[in-house]
Order: structure tokens, then C-alpha cells, then sequence
């Protein structure tokens, strides 16, 4: 099963990329599209409309299914949702989908080890917030049923090779040890993430987890993963 999957639109910021990689790109076997979050500008939330747009003139039957970034500020989330209906928004929330494989994609904004200097500042009880989605993140993947594919859609990051070409000293305002230590221990079929604009490294694995960095600022392409029904993950960029 094809998907394809995006991150870090920053609409209309980033949109001609989106759209000159999507068109040079086969589409005729994808069956979901992800996206990774920030899919507008500092909160514009209009500009969600040309993204589902652009998706539904190249993709116009496929699901498609995305989390919140950090600059989908929590406060435009709900007019994203009215504005944008073709898109199935997950916000700490989980859906089962039948496609070829009967799928579920858990979606989330993530988890940082350390909040940001801005999030401490203007986000209240934020230390607690990322500490209440750490836990319910593990315990939902306990309580998931076997033999179902399960991919995890995140915006930011669990600690993996994909943080190589970002500042070390930032990385733990940019991503998460302690979502590295749940996949060890309760891993899902592969990691769909965006956030990081600089990475330089793409895909990684965490235990026996593919991970996948798809912010469109690190890789000019949208990114076609191919989940095999035996659970093996192959990645393939256009």
C-alpha cells in the first residue's frame, strides 16, 4: 500500500512545492495521503483551502488525513477544520481506515522534551500538556489490537538521525527522547513526521520502526512510502 505523505506546507509559503512535486510524481497507486502538520503560515488559516485544494486536483478520491503543527495555532484549529472538510484533522486522536490494508493512523502535534523559550512563555501548563500526551500516547498503543497496520502522524519528531543538519543544542526543543523510548517498547508499523526544515537525513529506523521526515523545506518532493503487507516499510522520494 502506496502513501503519500508532506509536511511543513507553511501555505502559501511553501504551495509551489507541494504542486511541482506532486505533479512529476505517480500518483495512480496511492491510497492515503498524511500530512505532517503546519499546513499554514502563523495561524493563516484560510490557507489550509489551496492545500486541499491542490491534493484534490491531483488526488481526488483518496483520504487524506492530517495532525496540527505548531504554527496551526491551537486557536485557528477548529475555523481549519470548517474551512478544510475534505481533510480528516486528528488532534491527539486516532481513526481506523479500510483501505487495501485495514489501516489506523494515530495522530498528534508530538511531544518536546523541552518546550520552547516562546511556549513556556505564551502556551499555559505546556510541561504538563506534553507529559499528558507522552502517557496517552503509550497507552493507547498498548490497547491497540494486533495485526492491524498502525502508523503514527506527528509533527514533531522523535529523537532520530532525521534531527541530523539542525543544531544539536535544539534538538531537545525540537523533538523527543521519551516518544524515541515508547516506539522501542510499543512500536507501529512506521513514524510519519515533519518539523524539521534542515534535515539532511530523511528516513531512520528506531528499533525495529521506520521513521520518516517529510517537512517540505528539507525535501523539495512530497514522499511515497510503500507499507507491505508483511509489515516491511521500502521509501521511495520523488
Amino acid at each position: 500500500m502506496k502513501l503519500l505523505a508532506f509536511g511543513d506546507v507553511h501555505s502559501p509559503e511553501y504551495l509551489p512545492i507541494l504542486t511541482s512535486s506532486l505533479k512529476r510524481t505517480k500518483l495512480d497507486s496511492v491510497q492515503l495521503v498524511l500530512i505532517a502538520g503546519d499546513v499554514v503560515k502563523r495561524g493563516d488559516y484560510r490557507m489550509c483551502v489551496p492545500v486541499e485544494k491542490t491534493l484534490r486536483n491531483y488526488l481526488p478520491n483518496v483520504e487524506i488525513v492530517a495532525v496540527f503543527g505548531n504554527e496551526d495555532y491551537p486557536e485557528v484549529r477548529d475555523k481549519m477544520r470548517d474551512e478544510c472538510t475534505e481533510i480528516r484533522w486528528l488532534d491527539d486522536d486516532y481513526v481506523r481506515l479500510s483501505l487495501i490494508l485495514e489501516t489506523i493512523v494515530l495522530g498528534t502535534t508530538g511531544v518536546l522534551d523541552r518546550p520552547t523559550r516562546w511556549q513556556l512563555k505564551n502556551v499555559p501548563e505546556i510541561v504538563k500538556i506534553y507529559n499528558e500526551r507522552i502517557i496517552w500516547l503509550s497507552r493507547l498503543l498498548e490497547s491497540l489490537p494486533q495485526g492491524k497496520l498502525t502508523l503514527l502522524l506527528t509533527h514533531y519528531p522523535p529523537r532520530s538521525k532525521t534531527l541530523t543538519g539542525e543544531p544539536p543544542e535544539a534538538w531537545d526543543e525540537m523533538s523527543s527522547r521519551r516518544l524515541t523510548e515508547v516506539l522501542i517498547h510499543r512500536p507501529v508499523d512506521v513514524v510519519v513526521h515533519g518539523h524539521l526544515h534542515y534535515s539532511v537525513v530523511h528516513r531512520d529506523v528506531i528499533g525495529s520502526v521506520p521513521v520518516y521526515n517529510v517537512a517540505l523545506p528539507a525535501t523539495r518532493n512530497v514522499s511515497i512510502i510503500d507499507l507491505k503487507p508483511t509489515g516491511l516499510t521500502q521509501w521511495l522520494s520523488y
